[in-house]
This record gives C-alpha cells, sequence and structure tokens, in this order.
C-alpha cells in the first residue's frame, strides 16, 4: 500500500485533499442538524405551554428575499427558520419581496396584504440590502414604524444585524446556525431596542433618500471588490489584487478636486435647533404638574392614598445649543483616499473613518491607517471618475446612471424603528452547561432564560401535594 501511494503520489495528495474536505463538509453539516434538532426540541416545548390569548404572540408576517445570500435564503429559511416557528404554534405569513415586479407593490404588501394592524411582530430574512429596501415603506407607516422588528441575518451582508447579534468567530453569520435559530426565539425573549439609518441623498435626488447601514468609498473599497472577484486564487487573490489595482488605478482622491473639503458637524443631544417640539413638550409635562397639584378642600377630604405626592424632580426647560448645525471643514494632511460610514448603535450620531494614506499590500481594511470621529451629519463632493467604481452602498455598487451625483449628504433618519435584539445568554450553551437528563434540560434552559410567563402544571401539583 505505501509503495503504492508513493508511487502515484499526486493522486494520493488529491485524494486526501478530496477526503479532507469531505470529512470537514459533512462534519459540519453534522453539527449544524445537531443543533437544528436542539432548538427544534425547545421550540415543541415553547410551543406546548398554554398562555392566557393576550400574552400569546399569534401573528407574524415573514419578509423574504430568496435572491439574498446569492439564492441560498430560500433554503436556510426552509431548513432552519421555518421549522421553528412550526413547532411553537404562530400564525405565519410568508410574503417573497424579490418576487414583486409591480412598482408599486410593496407599498400595497406592505399597507394591506400583510395586515399590518393585525400583526404582532414582523420578521424580516435577508440582509442590508432587503433593510435598506424595505426601511422607506416601513417609515411612512406609523403601524409598521412601531411594530417590532426581527431581523434574521441571511444574507451576504449583514452589518447592522451584527449590532443586534452577540458577538461570533463566524464571519459569515448564514454559517453560524445556532445565532440563526436564537433570532426566532428572541421573539419571547428578546429586548426591543429603537435604531435609526442611516439617510443619504444626493444634490440630484433629494427627494427619495437612501437607507442604509454602511457606506463605504475609496480604493480600499476596490480592493475590496477585485479580491471576491479573484477569488479563485485563494490567498493569492491579495497580492494579485494588489498589484491589479496598482497598474490599472491611479493615485486620486475621492473628492473633488475644485471642492476639496469634507464638511461635518458635532453631534447634539437634543436641543431647539434640531428638535424645535422640546419646548412643546415642556409645556405639557408643565401644565400636568401644575394640574396635579389638589386644592385645600382635596387635601381634606381624600384619604393619604389618594393625595398625590408632589414629584421630586424638575423637568428643565430646553436650551439652544449654539454649535448644532454648524458645518466644520475636516482638515487632514494629504488629499483623502478612503471615507467609511456606519452606524455603531448611537441615535444620536455616526461613525466616519478616513484616511489620507494609502497602503496597497494592506490586506485587511479595518487596519489601515485612518482617522475616526463622531458626526452629526456629513457633506462631501465625490470625484466623478472613481464614483462607478469605488462606492459602495450596503457593501454594493451603485446602480449604473448618467447622471452622477455631485455631493452627498448622509446623517441619520429623522424616525427610528424597534428591532428585537439578542441576548448574550444562549439557549445552546445552557445546554452545554446544565448536567441533567435531556427532557428536564431543555424545560431548565427555558425557564431560566424567562420564556415561561406562567408555571408549569407538573410544579402546580407538587406544590399542591
Amino acid at each position: 500500500m505505501f509503495r503504492t501511494l508513493r508511487n502515484h503520489w499526486k493522486k494520493s495528495v488529491f485524494a486526501f485533499c478530496a477526503i479532507s474536505y469531505g470529512a470537514k463538509w459533512s462534519y459540519d453539516r453534522y453539527q449544524a442538524n445537531q443543533i437544528r434538532a436542539f432548538y427544534c426540541r425547545q421550540a415543541s416545548i415553547l410551543g406546548s405551554q398554554t398562555y392566557p390569548s393576550m400574552n400569546r404572540l399569534n401573528r407574524v408576517a415573514v419578509l423574504l428575499n430568496g435572491k439574498a445570500n446569492n439564492g441560498k435564503a430560500k433554503s436556510l429559511y426552509d431548513k432552519t427558520i421555518f421549522p421553528l416557528l412550526h413547532l411553537i404554534g404562530l400564525d405565519v405569513r410568508v410574503y417573497r419581496v424579490d418576487t414583486i415586479t409591480d412598482p408599486n407593490g410593496l407599498t400595497d404588501l406592505l399597507t394591506n396584504k400583510i395586515e399590518p394592524n393585525e400583526l404582532n411582530a414582523l420578521m424580516i430574512v435577508g440582509g442590508d440590502g432587503t433593510l435598506s429596501e424595505l426601511a422607506p415603506y416601513l417609515f411612512q407607516s406609523n403601524v409598521l414604524e412601531n411594530l417590532p422588528i426581527c431581523v434574521v441575518p441571511i444574507g451576504e451582508h449583514v452589518s447592522f444585524a451584527r449590532s443586534l447579534l452577540p458577538t461570533t468567530t463566524k464571519k459569515k453569520l448564514h454559517d453560524d446556525v445556532s445565532l440563526l435559530c436564537e433570532s426566532v426565539f428572541a421573539l419571547f425573549n428578546g429586548t426591543i431596542v429603537r435604531r435609526s439609518l442611516l439617510k443619504i441623498t444626493t444634490s440630484e435626488n433629494d427627494e427619495k433618500p437612501i437607507y442604509a447601514s454602511t457606506l463605504d468609498f475609496g480604493h480600499y473599497s476596490r480592493l475590496e471588490q477585485l479580491q471576491k472577484r479573484l477569488w479563485y486564487f485563494s490567498y493569492l487573490k491579495y497580492p494579485i489584487s494588489s498589484l491589479y489595482h496598482f497598474i490599472t488605478n491611479s493615485y486620486a482622491s475621492i473628492v473633488n478636486s475644485e471642492q476639496p473639503a469634507i464638511l461635518y458637524s458635532h453631534p447634539c443631544s437634543g436641543c431647539l435647533r434640531c428638535q424645535p417640539y422640546l419646548m412643546e413638550q415642556y409645556r405639557l409635562s408643565q401644565q400636568q404638574q401644575r394640574e396635579q397639584k389638589t386644592s385645600f378642600f382635596s387635601r381634606v377630604y381624600q384619604s393619604k392614598r389618594s393625595i398625590v405626592q408632589p414629584s421630586s424632580t424638575s423637568v428643565t426647560p430646553p436650551v439652544e445649543n449654539p454649535d448644532c448645525g454648524v458645518e466644520y471643514c475636516l482638515n487632514l494632511d494629504k488629499s483623502p483616499v478612503q471615507l467609511g460610514v456606519k452606524l455603531h448603535g448611537n441615535e444620536q450620531n455616526f461613525q466616519v473613518d478616513i484616511s489620507d494614506d494609502l497602503q496597497r499590500f494592506n490586506y485587511d481594511k479595518d487596519k489601515h491607517p485612518k482617522q475616526s470621529l463622531y458626526v452629526q451629519h456629513l457633506r462631501f463632493t465625490p470625484n466623478t471618475n472613481l464614483l462607478a467604481k469605488q462606492m459602495l452602498i450596503n457593501q454594493e455598487k451603485l446602480k449604473d446612471s448618467e447622471d452622477l451625483p455631485t455631493e452627498y449628504r448622509i446623517e441619520l433618519s429623522e424616525k427610528t424603528l424597534k428591532f428585537i435584539q439578542i441576548t448574550d445568554d444562549l439557549l445552546l450553551r445552557k445546554k452545554l452547561s446544565i448536567k441533567a437528563t435531556v427532557n428536564e434540560l431543555e424545560e431548565d434552559a427555558l425557564e431560566k432564560k424567562g420564556i415561561f410567563l406562567f408555571p408549569r402544571r407538573r410544579h402546580q401539583h407538587t406544590q399542591s401535594s
């Protein structure tokens, strides 16, 4: 046998690589199926519980983008998400958003077909592009704006969903089956947070803004796109993409030479300039405090329990911040070559990363030299020659158009949406840490997570006996 392997060493090496890859692929599939089976058992236990009709989550609308993750989102949803929703016993209505061709189709879907007044929650299955496409319609509806939204990160780019999920070592969240399953259980044990999106407007299209979570513009974005196209070179794609970019692209600034300034404004926690309605709220609060003051006869005839205690906390009147809305010019030693904008979980500002040093053989975009600052408003004039190839919104290129924008304005959206955030205490971690039988383990794990709102019958019989 060893003589045969030595004589046919090329075939042997190829067979060893193929068998190793197949074994690793089979083991990953086995582990994913074990995780799915565990969460299915948790879902069946959760679905068997009896809740009052007022406290039970009944109807959920699922907005599925089947084209997300290179067309694999539908199969991932069928294998991972749909069985859990079915075992829990929810009334699930699935709507495909990628098959809508009518320009007014999304408006009709989100206003009439899904019946938003009858929903308890909304689930979006896709990536950043799916959320960006649905955001304008969600902001227009007062019902959908206040409806809890569960984001299932089945997409190639899910930077916004990462802020709602626990930290993970997986670069692609759709490969982490446990987090996909936890996103379903977050409907019961998650926390609701208010989040804004980036509102991107241009000088040519001011009435139809683009809502996004990230914006990248520059030479490092171009390198990242080249690396994705040269995936078949494996680790050699990094030096090859750098050499190709060095030969085909010259060192040029990302801003226009005639107006090279990048203007920004400092964050503001809220004043009369940016939020003029604060004065009306202050007046209403003062009026309510005056109405709470009881008269002499009411203090005599009322009991001590009914007397309204005066509030010790006083509401401070809003003031006007003189620095709010004032634009400043960003000072750089050289011309900027990379601009990155992203959300960081704050409703009052967003993060801006600017670099003026191009390191052609720096393969990690997060480690290139940059200057970070938190702003409330950003405005710049891009270099139109680099705009088509190096501008990425939600990690996607701009659509081809004849009229290129001459100015970009970036700010946070005026309205916010209610998203469901997953807690760090995962159910699968409970399974590995608690030593018990299978049935007791699953039920205790759910009880410690706070999913059971009412005690089980077995415990009631034990207490009564």
